[in-house]
C-alpha cells in the first residue's frame, strides 16, 4: 500500500503502553506510532496520545526511552533487553512493509537513504548525509536521545533505549538489503552515544574499519 494511503488511514503503525513503576513520568497511557507529514513535507516516525493533540506528540527519540522506561518492571536486565529487542525488532518490520511498495521503483542505494533518512528525521535533530558508492552516513549534529532523555527525564534509560534504536536499524537493514551492513549504532555497543548511521556494503565493511570513509 502507497505511503500516502498509509497516512490517509490514520492506523497505527505499532502501539505500546507507557507504565511508570514508580509514577516519576507518567502512571498509565497508550502511545500510537504513527507515519506523519513534517512541516517540512517529509514523512517521519510520530507517537501520540489518544485524545491529546500536538502536546503530547513524541518523536522517535521519546519514543525508545519511554519503552525502555516500561520495561523498568521486568524481572531482571536481560529481560527488559529482551523486550527492548523485540520492540526495535517489531517497528522495524512493520516500517519496512509500509515502505517497501514505495520504494520499489528506486535503485538499491536510493532506497536505505529513503528509509534511514526517514529514521534520522523522526529524531528530529539537524543530520548531514554522505555518501558513496559503497556507504551511507547520516551524521547527527548531537546525540538525539541524550537530549531528549534530559528533557523529558528519562536519562537513566539511555542505554537500553540506544541498544533498541540500534536493533530497529538493524532488523531493518536486513528487510531493506541483505548486501549491506550497519557499522553504527550497534546494539554490542549501547553505551556509545548515538551520533551517526553507517552503513556499508559488506564487502566494504569488511575492508575498512568504521570511522573512515
Amino acid at each position: 500500500m502507497p505511503i500516502e494511503t498509509e497516512i490517509a488511514n490514520d492506523a497505527p503503525l505499532y502501539t505500546y503502553i507507557i507504565a511508570s513503576g514508580d509514577m516519576r513520568y507518567i502512571e498509565i497511557n497508550q502511545r500510537n506510532i504513527f507515519l506523519r507529514r513534517a512541516p517540512d513535507g517529509s514523512v517521519v516516525l510520530r507517537g501520540e496520545l489518544p485524545g491529546c493533540g500536538s502536546p503530547c506528540y513524541a518523536d522517535l527519540s521519546q519514543i525508545f526511552l519511554e519503552y525502555a522506561m516500561t520495561c523498568e518492571g521486568c524481572r531482571s536486565s536481560s529481560e527488559a533487553y529482551q523486550y527492548v529487542s523485540a520492540f526495535g525488532a517489531r517497528l522495524a518490520e512493520q516500517l519496512a512493509g509500509k515502505l517497501l511498495p514505495d520504494l520499489a521503483g528506486m535503485t538499491a542505494t536510493e532506497q536505505l537513504i529513503s528509509a534511514f533518512t526517514l529514521i534520522v528525521k523522526s529524531l528530529t535533530t539537524p543530520y548531514q548525509l554522505e555518501r558513496s558508492p559503497s556507504q551511507l552516513r547520516w551524521r547527527l549534529e548531537t546525540c538525539p536521545l541524550c537530549e531528549t532523555g534530559d528533557r523529558v527525564g528519562l536519562a537513566r534509560e539511555l542505554t537500553s533505549a540506544r541498544f533498541g534504536f540500534a536493533v530497529m536499524c538493524a532488523s531493518l537493514l536486513k528487510h531493506l538489503n541483505l548486501n549491506w551492513r550497519l557499522l553504527a549504532p550497534l546494539p554490542e555497543q549501547p553505551e556509545l552515544p548515538l551520533i551517526e548511521i553507517h552503513l556499508a556494503m559488506k564487502e566494504m565493511a569488511r575492508s575498512q574499519p568504521a570511522g573512515r570513509m
